[in-house]
């Protein structure tokens, strides 16, 4: 990539969701020089990686679950990929199905399961709202992380990912969620354009019930989520040396980028995860029930 379209790329980060993604897997593949997980990083020790400090957070989602050796995991908003591979190598399910919207993520995550030899994962490019992907009770688990703030109507993904799971199945969300009531007019055409849509804490408890998920557990993990990102400075330390010019505007974006989300992590932002269980009975309009 020309110096130029390289400047444009992290540019346009912030003018529509898909450039974001692009910019970031284009900006972590240079400062890591691989790939690598799309989303925040979650304090473990004081020593760890960037890498290790975002696998911190995919242990801690799986922690919550019931183990998924053999089983089939599907995974919501999968990015490129990589977290899915973490979790098929260190929990040895039977069958991963991640699906992503970006068909760019989808693209990078086929390439790098055929450079690792992984053939127990399938991805598909698809929406949250309709899994048109996935049949009826055919997923033990659920996960979705970091991905969820971007659905425009979360109901239609809980009630899609209930058809999805088998009768007593779990699922697990990470997501953004805001502190305040209203934005400012600017600030919605922009998050619009970005396609946030952060939800409060107490709508999620609302609404997943609604769609016939039981929640287990509630987890506002902010505090860990802040402390990860400030580690950010060792991160570029450890960057590679190519460019002066391309290594400083680096610098620069990565470093806007980790305090601006420490800010509203601090400010109007918490990051939460919670943990459901799909009821083993359906209650239909008619008031029967099923499986």
């Amino acid at each position: 990539m020309g110096f130029i379209s390289w400047i444009n790329s992290h540019v346009n980060s912030g003018t529509s969701s898909g450039g974001y993604y692009n910019s970031m897997n284009k900006a972590l593949f240079r400062i890591n020089e691989e790939y690598t997980m799309l989303h925040y990083p979650l304090h473990g020790l004081d020593g760890d990686s960037f890498m290790q400090a975002q696998a911190n957070l995919t242990d801690y989602c799986m922690s919550l679950v019931p183990d998924v050796k053999g089983k089939v995991l599907l995974e919501v908003g999968c990015g490129n990929g990589i977290q899915a591979f973490h979790i098929l190598e260190n929990y040895a399910p039977g069958l991963i199905k991640a699906i992503d919207l970006n068909s760019g993520n989808i693209e990078i995550a086929r390439e790098e399961a055929a450079a690792r030899g992984h053939e127990a994962i399938s991805f598909h490019v698809d929406d949250a709202h309709d899994l048109s992907t996935v049949e009826d009770h055919s997923v033990d688990v659920v996960i979705n992380i970091e991905s969820a703030f971007h659905y425009p109507d979360k109901p239609a993904f809980f009630r899609q990912a209930c058809r999805v799971l088998k009768p007593g199945g779990t699922i697990v969300i990470a997501d953004i969620l805001t502190k305040k009531k209203k934005s400012h007019p600017w600030k919605g055409r922009w998050k619009r354009k970005m396609s946030y849509h952060h939800w409060p804490m107490e709508k999620y408890k609302e609404e997943l019930p609604l769609a016939e998920i039981q929640i287990l557990k509630v987890s506002d993990i902010t505090p860990g989520v802040i402390r990860g990102f400030q580690n950010y400075r060792r991160w570029m330390l450890e960057m590679k040396k190519r460019r002066f010019m391309e290594d400083l505007l680096m610098k620069v974006y990565y470093t806007i980028h980790a305090r601006l989300n420490i800010y509203l992590l601090r400010k109007t932002r918490q990051y939460c995860v919670f943990v459901g269980r799909k009821e083993h009975m359906h209650v239909h309009q008619d008031g029967s029930r099923s499986s």
